[in-house]
């Protein structure tokens, strides 16, 4: 059975995605993010990060414009 990091908060501090995988929503583009078209490989800064990427297919620039960066 692999392990599976995604269940381990506070363990990764970085996550580099190169493509799009059957894991990801259906929102998620094939070519990178659906928000400015920036295209793989994207970079998240942590885990939530990459949860977040998963669900709506916003890139981490994306996201900070919207929720604001992380402290």
């Amino acid at each position: 059975m692999a392990y599976d990091f995604m269940n381990e908060p506070g363990q990764v501090d970085q996550v580099i995605v190169t493509g799009k995988t059957k894991s990801m929503s259906n929102l998620v583009s094939e070519g990178g993010c659906n928000t400015c078209l920036s295209e793989y490989p994207l970079e998240f800064k942590d885990l939530l990060s990459f949860k977040e990427y998963k669900i709506s297919g916003s890139c981490q620039k994306c996201q900070d414009e919207v929720f604001g960066p992380t402290k």
